[in-house]
């Protein structure tokens, strides 16, 4: 469990606590936070795993990486995408779609029950 007693901790890791949970609180990537933020994602990274260490962060979760199975469609469609995540979820679009959003969206969709 995360401490929230954040006045045993050095003006440095006040800092990076500040922008760390400013960054959970966008919803953003740590890197793309970073990159709008002038900050280093090296030091993101460093500074998350210090103040988890001290407990006042939540340990990160390690990535949780499914086998994909890619299946030949017999009807396919031009630009047409279809995602089904192991929760049954299934994510559908069209078109071509930015790295970003694509990992917002099924991120999002993995959440659900």
């Amino acid at each position: 469990m995360a401490n929230n007693d954040s006045t045993t901790l050095t003006d440095r890791q006040q800092y990076w606590l500040k922008h760390l949970r400013a960054c959970d609180a966008s919803g953003q990537t740590t890197i793309d936070y970073a990159k709008a933020h002038g900050i280093s994602v090296k030091s993101m990274y460093s500074a998350r795993k210090g103040l988890a260490e001290k407990a006042t962060l939540p340990r990160p979760q390690p990535s949780r990486f499914q086998k994909a199975q890619v299946v030949n469609d017999p009807h396919p469609q031009d630009g047409q995408w279809q995602v089904q995540l192991p929760n049954g979820a299934v994510v559908a679009f069209s078109g071509t779609v930015d790295a970003s959003t694509l990992s917002l969206v099924l991120n999002t969709a993995a959440t659900l029950p």
